[in-house]
C-alpha cells in the first residue's frame, strides 16, 4: 500500500477495518469515494461478529459522508451479505463506518448530533445545511436525545422552581422543574396536574425530597397539594410576577366594571375605557401625556384613580428585608383593608386572594427568592417552539426542553468510540 493510499484511508477513518479506498473522483460539486474490501477479504457477521471467509452475494450501495467545504462527499461501497451459522439467515455484513439506521457514515451522524446538541439549530436548519431529508435528521435528533436522557442524573436540588408551559392549543401543558441555584431545567413531565409534579418527587426519592428548602411557584392548587404531600418542610414561595399580573388584571377588571356596567355618563365611560394602557404603567415610567391622562381620571372617577394609586403602593411590599417580616405583614394587612375601602369588586376579590395567602406571600420576603428563572426559561421555550413552528410529539418537545434549557445538550458524546 502506497503512502497516498494510507492517507486516503485515514481521511475516511478506514484504518483498522476490512475496507480500503480504491478510487477517488472529484467534480465541481462532490467528491466520490469508492470503498471496497481489502485483498484478503474478511466478512463480519452483524449478529455474532464472527469473521467469515466467504460471502453470500454483493452489491454497490451509496452512503453520504461529512461534506468537505461546499463539496458533498459520497461513498460508493461494495457491500456483501453473509450466511452465518448463528441464525442461518442471510444478513448484510457489519460495516463499522456506516450508521445502523441511515444511509450515512457514522461519523456524519455524530457530526449532525453534535451540531443539534451544541448549536441553536433546528432540525429544518440542519436538513437544509447538509441537504438531507427532514425525516432523516429528525430521527437522528430524536435518537440522540433518547440516548442522552438515559445518562442524566437528577441532582440533589436545595431550591427549586416549578412552572407550567403550554405544549399546544387545547390546554395541553408540561410541568417544568428548575434548579434555581444552577439555573438548569432538571425535570419535565406531561400535564400540569398534581400527578405531573408527583412524578418528580417520586423519581428523586424521599431522602432527597427532605433536602429541598424552598419551592418557588405560582399558587396553582395541584402543585401546592403535591408539595404539601412530598416536601412539607419546604417553604412555598409564590412568584411576584404572577402576583403583580393578578393585580393588574384586577385593575383592568375594575376599569371594565366602570366602563361597561356602571351608571356613569357615556362620555366618562368612554374615557375610562380608553385608559387601558395608562393603568398598566408604573407611575415612575409614565410620560407627560400619560400623567395628563391620570389627572383626567382623578377628575372623572375617584375610585378607579384611588385603585391605581393603591396598586402603586403594593410594589413596596417586595422591598422589605427578611429582618422586617413583621413590618411586611402589617403593610400587607393595611393594603388589604385599603383595597376593601375603595369598593371596586375586582380589587376586593384580589384583596381576598391576598388574605387567603398572606403567610405564603410573606415567604417572598423571608427567602428573597422567586421563580423568575422559570419565567426566563419559559421565554426561551417559546423561542424554541417558534423556531420549530410547534411540536406534535410531546415526548420530543420535553426532550428539546431538557436539551436547550437543561444539561442534556452538554452530555453529548459519540455513540460509538
Amino acid at each position: 500500500m502506497t503512502q497516498a493510499d494510507i492517507i486516503l484511508n485515514r481521511l475516511c477513518d478506514l484504518q483498522g477495518t476490512n475496507f480500503q479506498v480504491t478510487d477517488v473522483k472529484v467534480t465541481e460539486h462532490q467528491i466520490l469515494w469508492q470503498v471496497e474490501h481489502k485483498e484478503k477479504a474478511v466478512f463480519v457477521c452483524p449478529c455474532c461478529k464472527a469473521e467469515l471467509s466467504h460471502s453470500h452475494d454483493n452489491r454497490w450501495i451509496t452512503i453520504q459522508d461529512v461534506p468537505l467545504g461546499r463539496k458533498k462527499c459520497v461513498w460508493r461501497v461494495k457491500r456483501h451479505r453473509v450466511l452465518c451459522t448463528c441464525s442461518l439467515n442471510v444478513h448484510v455484513e457489519f460495516m463499522p463506518f456506516r450508521s445502523r439506521h441511515h444511509f450515512l457514515t457514522q461519523r456524519f451522524v455524530d457530526f449532525i448530533e453534535q451540531t443539534l446538541c451544541s448549536k441553536m439549530f433546528t432540525v429544518a436548519d440542519v436538513a437544509r445545511l447538509f441537504e438531507l431529508d427532514y425525516g432523516v435528521v429528525y430521527k437522528i435528533d430524536h435518537e440522540v436525545l433518547l440516548r442522552l436522557i438515559q445518562q442524566v442524573e437528577i441532582p440533589d436540588p436545595i431550591h427549586i422552581s416549578v412552572d407550567e408551559k403550554s405544549f399546544k392549543k387545547g390546554h395541553s401543558y408540561v410541568t417544568i422543574v428548575t434548579d434555581t441555584d444552577t439555573k438548569d431545567v432538571i425535570w419535565v413531565s406531561a400535564g400540569n396536574k398534581k400527578e405531573s409534579l408527583d412524578q418528580f418527587f417520586v423519581a428523586i426519592g424521599a431522602d432527597r425530597c427532605q433536602k429541598i428548602r424552598t419551592v418557588a411557584k405560582d399558587l396553582h392548587q395541584p402543585y401546592a397539594l403535591s408539595c404539601k404531600e412530598f416536601i412539607p418542610q419546604a417553604l412555598e414561595v409564590p412568584d411576584p410576577f404572577h402576583v403583580v399580573q393578578r393585580l393588574n388584571q384586577a385593575i383592568d377588571e375594575s376599569r371594565k366594571e366602570l366602563a361597561v356596567g356602571s351608571v356613569l355618563p357615556v362620555n366618562r365611560r368612554k374615557t375610562i375605557n380608553n385608559m387601558q394602557w395608562i393603568l398598566r404603567y408604573r407611575q415612575e415610567n409614565m410620560r407627560p401625556q400619560h400623567l395628563a391622562g391620570l389627572e383626567t381620571l382623578a377628575k372623572i372617577n375617584e375610585p378607579l384613580f384611588k385603585a391605581y394609586l393603591h396598586k402603586e403602593v403594593f410594589y413596596e411590599f417586595f422591598e422589605f428585608k427578611p429582618t422586617e417580616i413583621i413590618e411586611a405583614k402589617e403593610f400587607l394587612v393595611r393594603w388589604i383593608v385599603g383595597a376593601f375601602q375603595i369598593g371596586l369588586k375586582a380589587l376586593t376579590s384580589f384583596a381576598e386572594y391576598l388574605g387567603r395567602h398572606t403567610e405564603i406571600l410573606l415567604n417572598i420576603v423571608k427567602t428573597q427568592r422567586s421563580s423568575a428563572i422559570s419565567e426566563g426559561i419559559n421565554r426561551k421555550i417559546s423561542v424554541i417552539k417558534g423556531m420549530a413552528y410547534g411540536y406534535k410529539n410531546i415526548q420530543y418537545f420535553m426532550l428539546k426542553i431538557m436539551q436547550r434549557c437543561g444539561v442534556l445538550g452538554s452530555l453529548w458524546k459519540p455513540a460509538f468510540h
